[in-house]
């Protein structure tokens, strides 16, 4: 289903598993979302440029284009810009 998604953080270790990619693949760029779980915010920021590039690889796409789908899926899922 379109409205399912499925999160992934750099701070989590099975972000760097081998099987990662391929388990990304399955579900679907436009079904992922980028975390952090971090416990200190300050690296925030960076994180999520590190979830973006891991998502890149795994795609091979380029990281702009990961970043702009990404941010698509988090509107669709945060509901942005939704009249109420």
């Amino acid at each position: 289903p379109e409205d399912v998604f499925f999160g992934f953080a750099p701070a989590i270790p099975n972000f760097y598993a081998p099987k990662t990619p391929s388990v990304m693949k399955r579900i679907g760029i436009n079904q992922l979302l980028i975390e952090t779980d971090l416990e200190d915010a300050s690296r925030t920021w960076e994180d999520l440029i590190e979830g973006v590039r891991g998502i890149s690889d795994a795609f091979d796409l380029d990281v702009e284009d990961v970043a702009d789908i990404t941010y698509g899926n988090a509107e669709r899922f945060y509901c942005f810009g939704a009249e109420t």
